[in-house]
């Protein structure tokens, strides 16, 4: 990926999504030390003010962090607390009532995301990119991936209203056993802000899911972007 300076949308914002997709696609895996912002402002011939804005967007996003004295890198995951089983997270299946699909791509892969669903580096995926509605305004962007080997070879992409989990189910014929669901913040980015109908940097939910077959295989991993101000969640402490 390339800055292109004739382009409309901000330099920072364009560097912002090069390195994010460094990060995602695992070209940087957790902490692995970023360049110098000299030596990327030299590769992207940028100004280094251009790249500080990026890195620190990524910093927002809980992508990067900064230490002082050391320099910027890829932020390791933190780690996994498992909520007591008599704990309960009430969550609907997906975040909207109806979906436009965004994008879509077949037989890529993406070892950070491999990485998540404990898969080999080379695993293929299916890619879905969907804007979700609810009472006919733009509430959330959904990233998903599914494992190639499970989706039939002349499946198109789901039309904009169907659930993921129906896929899973009556599509790929898999019966799915149980789901790991993490929550997160982060700010509204460049893109968030144009699909989203926000402000830049303002505050969303992120919900992150991984679901799993009887076979206990994990066969998604879903990626929720929502606005605060439109989904509620709640956990119930069952005390019997």
């Amino acid at each position: 990926m390339r800055v292109d300076k004739s382009a409309t949308t901000p330099l920072y914002s364009q560097v912002e999504v090069i390195l994010e997709d460094k990060i995602i696609t695992g070209v940087w895996d957790e902490g692995y030390q970023v360049p110098t912002e000299n030596e990327l402002a030299d590769t992207y011939d940028v100004s280094n003010i251009t790249v500080k804005r990026a890195i620190m967007n990524l910093v927002d996003k809980g992508l990067l962090v900064r230490q002082r004295g050391r320099g910027t890198f890829v932020k390791k995951l933190p780690k996994e607390k498992n909520i007591h089983k008599s704990e309960f997270i009430r969550i609907t299946e997906d975040t909207s009532n109806s979906h436009d699909l965004l994008a879509s791509k077949f037989r890529q892969t993406y070892p950070a995301i491999a990485k998540k669903l404990q898969l080999s580096p080379e695993t293929e995926f299916v890619y879905l990119e969907r804007i979700g509605y609810d009472e006919g305004e733009n509430v959330s962007l959904e990233y998903t991936y599914i494992p190639q080997r499970v989706w039939p070879e002349i499946e198109e992409p789901p039309h904009k209203d169907i659930f993921v989990y129906d896929v899973l189910k009556n599509t790929c014929g898999i019966a799915l056993s149980r789901s790991k669901n993490y929550f997160s913040a982060a700010v509204a980015n460049e893109k968030e802000m144009s699909l989203m109908g926000v402000r830049l940097n303002t505050p969303l939910f992120v919900r992150e899911r991984i679901t799993y077959s009887m076979a206990n295989e994990a066969v998604e991993y879903s990626k929720f972007v929502m606005k605060q101000d439109k989904q509620k969640y709640f956990a119930e402490l069952d005390l019997r």
